[in-house]
């Protein structure tokens, strides 16, 4: 079959407009990929962020405070009653107590001297249970929780 010159002048503009079309058509599915990938990064960085501050809502309670002694004999069982005198625990606790004559600070790494809290004759580690307590959560750099400070008022 023969064909005449003017004919292939349509089929060329067909042809492109057609990769013109095809090029527009990726152009706007890139964007899209691109807006959608930029969307669930933001949520997926908000959704951690709400993970990381329901884990540490236990402990950043405290943060600022006034508690009881009692509550802070209990903070220390729940958080460092189940680590042995030989381990250290992820988090300390730092208790300021104070008596007539003189303040004392004790950290707390582990269960090593939970009997000797309630103990009045212990008097260096003794948590008056009725004594109000300031608390404060103690931070890194990148905002990690290294421990919980207690002062007495």
């Amino acid at each position: 079959m023969k064909y005449k010159n003017n004919d292939i002048v349509p089929h060329i503009f067909i042809a492109v407009v057609g990769v013109i079309l095809t090029g527009i058509i990726i152009y706007y599915v890139m964007i899209s990929v691109d807006s959608t990938t930029r969307l669930a990064d933001s949520v997926l960085s908000s959704t951690e962020e709400i993970a990381i501050g329901y884990e540490e809502h236990d402990i950043v309670i405290y943060d600022g405070e006034d508690i009881r002694g009692s509550e802070v004999v209990n903070f220390i069982k729940k958080h460092l009653g189940d680590y042995m005198p030989s381990d250290t625990a992820p988090i300390y606790v730092e208790v300021v107590t104070k008596d007539s004559s003189s303040v004392y600070v004790h950290t707390y790494t582990n269960n090593q001297h939970l009997d000797d809290i309630k103990n009045f004759s212990s008097i260096e580690y003794y948590i008056k249970p009725t004594a109000i307590f300031t608390g404060e959560v103690v931070r890194t750099e990148n905002k990690v929780i290294i421990g919980v400070r207690f002062c007495q008022k």
